[in-house]
C-alpha cells in the first residue's frame, strides 16, 4: 500500500512538472502564433502596391517612397539634433517610418494615423523593432479631435496638408496647422502636394513659386517661427508619377 501511494505521488509530481513546463511554453507559443498572424495580416495589408515607406524590421522589400523617406530623414535629423528634440508626433504617420527612426535615436514618438491598415503595420513594425517608446494612435485629424493630441517638441506634418485641404477645406486645414503649431515646442517639419496636384484637391495657386508661397504661408500661420528650407525631395503625384516637393523646418524662435 505504501509503495502504491509512493507511485501515485511520483506520478502526480511528474504531471505537475509537465503542467508547469506547458505553462512556461505557452508565452513562447503565443508569440510565435502572434508573429505568424501579424505577418499574414501584413502581407494582405500591403497588397498590391507594397509599403509606402521603407520601415525597418518588416519583411517587405518594395517601398515606393524609399528614396524620399531617406532623404527627408537625412535633412531632418541634424535639425532634431541641433534643437535637442526630446519628444515628437508624426501626424499622418503612414506605416511608421519616421516615428521608428525617432524612437531608435532615443526620441519618444507618437504615430498618429487614421487608416487601420497602416495602424496595424506600424504596430507590427514597432514590436518587431523591440521599441517601447512609440505610441501608435488611430485617429483622424479634425477640429473636434485636436484636444486629444499631446504637446511635443517636434511635429511632423508630411504629405498630409493637401489631403486636409481636399477633405476639409483650406480654412479648416489652416486652422489645423495653426493648432498643431501651438502644440509644437521646438520644430515642425512640413511638406505638401504642390502644383502637381489636380484641381480636385482645391489647393490655392502657389505663385510665384511653391517654395515662396509655402514659406509665406507657414510664416503667416505659425506665429513666432523661423522657416528653414530643407531642400526638395522625391514624392509622387495623385497619379503615382514621380515628382519632388519642398521640405520645411518651422522653428520656434526663443521668446
Amino acid at each position: 500500500m505504501g509503495q502504491l501511494d509512493g507511485t501515485q505521488a511520483s506520478t502526480r509530481v511528474v504531471r505537475l512538472h509537465q503542467r508547469i513546463a506547458s505553462l512556461r511554453l505557452m508565452p513562447r507559443a503565443r508569440r510565435i502564433l502572434d508573429d505568424t498572424i501579424d505577418l499574414i495580416r501584413l502581407r494582405l495589408d500591403v497588397l498590391p502596391e507594397g509599403l509606402y515607406q521603407p520601415v525597418p524590421g518588416l519583411p517587405v522589400r518594395k517601398a515606393r517612397r524609399a528614396a524620399g523617406s531617406g532623404s527627408r530623414w537625412a535633412a531632418m535629423e541634424p535639425v532634431i539634433e541641433r534643437l535637442g528634440v526630446k519628444s515628437a508626433m508624426d501626424v499622418g504617420a503612414n506605416v511608421g517610418y519616421f516615428p521608428i527612426k525617432l524612437a531608435s535615436r532615443g526620441v519618444p514618438a507618437v504615430a498618429l494615423e487614421s487608416d487601420p491598415r497602416f495602424v496595424r503595420t506600424t504596430t507590427t513594425a514597432v514590436r518587431r523593432n523591440q521599441l517601447d517608446n512609440v505610441a501608435v494612435m488611430e485617429l483622424e485629424l479634425r477640429p473636434d479631435t485636436l484636444d486629444l493630441l499631446p504637446v511635443t517638441d517636434c511635429t511632423l506634418l508630411l504629405s498630409l496638408w493637401h489631403h486636409l485641404v481636399r477633405d476639409q477645406g483650406l480654412d479648416t486645414a489652416t486652422h489645423l496647422l495653426q493648432e498643431l503649431w501651438a502644440r509644437t515646442g521646438k520644430v515642425m517639419f512640413f511638406d505638401t502636394g504642390e502644383d502637381e496636384m489636380p484641381e480636385s484637391f482645391g489647393l490655392p495657386r502657389m505663385v510665384p513659386t511653391p517654395d515662396a508661397w509655402l514659406t509665406e504661408y507657414l510664416q503667416k500661420n505659425c506665429a513666432g517661427a523661423r522657416i528653414e528650407h530643407l531642400g526638395r525631395h522625391r514624392a509622387f503625384d495623385a497619379a503615382g508619377l514621380p515628382t519632388d516637393r519642398a521640405l520645411f523646418a518651422v522653428i520656434r524662435e526663443p521668446q
